[in-house]
């Protein structure tokens, strides 16, 4: 026989007395083997207990009081509350509490909202929530520390679990905002993305330990797995792709692209598009990059790049000094490009050459050439990564467009004195036509004479 033990205390006044003493009474019943226990009225069965399987079964509603403090209402585990819906009296309330130990009997302020409209799923979900308000936490630990934050959204184990008084805040996925305290306005969605975060303001994380080490950074947006996870306290980065900008702790720079920028560590307000594109350092600041090493064209359905010229922003206006003399010491060259990253140990040795030629210049042979002319502020070359110089052609168009001018100039003056000789020259031939005229008359009187004097 099983012992079925229910334990009542019946509080009875006793028959017939006036002084209302109270007799608790126990009692006990025992079901057989399969024995059922059953609470009914003629028609309807409400309760029914299984011996066999210790099931207990409603058939109508279990209803309970509100919960206004930890003995009304609430549905305990052992001795650890599991599920309720505590407010504090003078509250809106609307409160669902489920899982050991989500939320508690504390929770409230002064004001009708506080502790109010706060839905936990999850052991110990919004487990120290007081004045805090229209929270969602769905998983263990989410939210747990969190006070008097609001209108905050936790989905995952041990989501935004740091935050205390944080708000308008989304995290998605197991330990994303972990470590937020402070911060607001943060939404991460993936593993650890925004796990390091404690202070941070208007972050964006998508991503498995996407801005994963940021802890003050704000308005940072990282979109891809581990994009920005390096970022510390750096602000106004935006990263889309994996691992773009993995390596970054500058500030306002732009990486578009699988790997884009994986390399940029300090520096700021640089842009990279393109997949795996790398800027020329990982230090280097205000600069763009468009693709990477393998890139061979670039296209626009416009020919040229628009800049700033107005004369208004400029100061110290002069003539260009430098023009053909300079042009005529640099050299083009036709080469065929083998690169030393297309080699494991980045030592090229010919056998990944290009099999088509191009044409350029050398960056060491534009550099000698500036400086022999003290002009490095022309900034023909790129030394920012010392082990690969780049070359900027187009500041050569001022100084070509110089060196036109000048021989413009000198052929202008050639042709004036071109013309100046041909109209010397035109002078002459009317001289010496003259001349012609003369000595054809004077050998017409020669040979008259001499007719004349051989007659007599």
């Amino acid at each position: 026989m099983k012992t079925l033990k229910i334990l009542l205390l019946l509080l009875l006044v006793c028959g017939g007395t006036s002084n209302g003493i109270l007799y608790a009474q126990h009692i006990t019943n025992t079901l057989g083997t399969s024995g059922l226990f059953k609470i009914k009225d003629n028609v309807n069965t409400y309760f029914t207990l299984t011996q066999s399987n210790g099931y207990i079964e409603l058939t109508k509603s279990l209803k309970l009081q509100e919960t206004s403090d930890l003995n009304t209402g609430v549905i305990y585990k052992g001795s650890i509350r599991f599920i309720h819906n505590y407010e504090k009296s003078g509250s809106s309330g609307n409160n669902t509490f489920v899982g050991i130990n989500a939320g508690n009997f504390t929770l409230g302020g002064a004001s009708f909202g506080d502790g109010s409209s706060n839905t936990a799923l999850g052991y110990f979900a919004l487990n120290k929530l007081t004045t805090g308000y229209g929270n969602t936490a769905v998983g263990t630990n989410s939210l747990s520390f969190n006070t008097s934050g609001y209108y905050n959204i936790a989905i995952g184990n041990s989501s935004l679990s740091g935050n205390t008084s944080g708000a308008y805040q989304v995290a998605i996925g197991p330990e994303a905002l972990v470590s937020n305290t402070t911060g607001a306005n943060n939404v991460a969605i993936s593993y650890l993305s925004l796990s390091s975060n404690t202070t941070g303001l208007n972050n964006i994380g998508i991503g498995n330990n996407s801005l994963s080490s940021n802890t003050i950074g704000w308005d940072n947006i990282a979109i891809g797995k581990q994009t920005l996870d390096n970022n510390i306290d750096g602000n106004k980065n935006t990263g889309i792709g994996n691992v773009t900008l993995g390596n970054c702790t500058g500030d306002n720079n732009t990486a578009l692209g699988y790997g884009s920028a994986s390399n940029l560590t300090t520096g700021s307000n640089t842009t990279v598009i393109g997949y795996n594109a790398q800027p020329s350092s990982a230090t280097v600041s205000n600069q763009i990059t468009l693709g990477n090493n393998s890139v061979s064209s670039l296209r626009c359905n416009v020919q040229t790049i628009t800049s700033l010229s107005d004369m208004r922003d400029k100061r110290n206006i002069n003539g260009l000094s430098l023009g053909l003399d300079f042009i005529m010491q640099l050299k083009p060259r036709q080469f065929n490009w083998d690169r030393r990253e297309w080699y494991d140990d980045n030592s090229s040795d010919g056998s990944k050459m290009d099999s088509d030629p191009t044409a350029g210049f050398i960056a060491q042979e534009l550099d000698s050439v500036q400086n022999e002319f003290s002009a490095p502020w022309l900034k023909l070359v790129l030394k920012d990564n010392p082990e690969k110089w780049e070359a900027t052609y187009g500041n050569l168009l001022p100084v070509i467009v110089k060196a036109v001018q000048e021989l413009k100039t000198e052929n202008d003056r050639l042709k004036q004195e071109n013309s100046a000789l041909a109209e010397e020259l035109q002078k002459m031939k009317g001289i010496e036509s003259r001349l012609s005229v003369i000595e054809s008359y004077l050998f017409i009187n020669e040979e008259a004479k001499e007719i004349k004097n051989a007659g007599k």
